[in-house]
């Protein structure tokens, strides 16, 4: 009890939910509580929030969009701190500065506005920009590091900012993955409105008749396979006869084989034993395949330089 008044004091100053249902803050639709949720406003905020965290010995969680996070049924018993507020979005000529909060969606309708293009790619994935540039996400033969011109990251609780050359993007990586991620400088180009509505409209028709957009899911689950050739787990789940296979509520995905889906009331548990047997049946005929998606557990505990900035 001692240590619960300390905790709500220490952090009445920042906006905050208490006991908050992560279930609701990821797209999964799964996961217990948290302690607290936290918003830092700047970064002063935040690199204050990690000095008393540090201090109280407190677990943290960095939180992006929730878009590629699989939340523990029993919670996290530390504070989550959400990016949500790093949300700031500037132009100048061809380039613009887009804070790590602001999710996909929102950028790509600013972008119009703005007559730049460049991401109508992204258009449809609930993703936050820093989570996005963390595993330098892409999709339909793009992928977001090509469009960076710096990236301004949490280095030891200092900002600091990073030339695209020393991100280290790479399929799926990159070198940002020991820093939280604050926001980024893009480079686009100048196009009418209209032609990048359009293309908004191509991508996210594409996204609908391939993905199962209506259900819950964390987007694709296993990486491709970088070998010569390349190995797409998907594509080897559906031959193996698996779309469809159930685990309580958690279902692969008839529509595609890459995505699980939570078909209404589906644990994490759930969501885990199935990863964890299409991990196994892949295996089986040689195939070992790397996660796309992130598990916190219960017990996970955020430091810099060993956790990352998570969707």
């Amino acid at each position: 009890m001692f240590f619960k008044f300390i905790y709500i004091f220490v952090f009445e100053k920042f906006e905050k939910i208490e006991m908050v249902d992560l279930s609701q803050y990821s797209t999964m639709k799964v996961g217990g509580k948290a302690r607290f949720m936290l918003f830092p406003k700047n970064t002063d905020e935040l690199t204050e929030i990690f000095d008393i965290c540090k201090v109280m010995d407190m677990k943290t969680f960095v939180l992006g969009n929730g878009s590629n996070v699989l939340f523990d049924d029993n919670g996290f018993d530390g504070a989550i701190v959400s990016l949500k507020k790093f949300d700031s979005f500037s132009v100048d000529g061809e380039d613009v500065w887009v804070g790590a909060g602001v999710n996909l969606f929102a950028l790509n309708i600013l972008l119009k506005e703005h007559e730049l293009s460049g991401l109508e790619w992204s258009f449809g994935i609930p993703a936050s920009l820093g989570g996005f540039l963390f595993i330098n996400g892409g999709c339909f033969g793009h992928e977001i590091g090509d469009f960076v011109l710096e990236v301004v990251v949490l280095d030891d609780n200092r900002a600091r900012t990073i030339g695209k050359h020393d991100c280290g993007f790479a399929y799926r990586s990159s070198a940002l993955q020991k820093y939280v991620i604050l926001g980024a400088k893009l480079h686009l180009k100048h196009e009418k409105r209209a032609i990048i509505q359009q293309n908004m409209n191509f991508y996210l028709k594409k996204k609908r008749e391939s993905q199962p957009c209506d259900l819950p899911s964390l987007g694709s689950v296993f990486k491709v396979v970088k070998s010569n050739p390349e190995v797409h787990p998907a594509k080897l789940i559906d031959k193996l006869g698996l779309k469809g296979v159930k685990i309580g509520k958690a279902e692969v995905s008839t529509k595609h084989a890459g995505f699980i889906v939570n078909t209404g009331g589906a644990t994490s548990k759930d969501i885990l034993s199935l990863i964890e047997l299409l991990e196994e049946k892949l295996r089986e005929i040689g195939v070992f395949v790397e996660r796309e998606i992130v598990v916190l557990k219960e017990d996970d505990k955020w430091t810099s330089g060993k956790r990352d900035l998570w969707r």
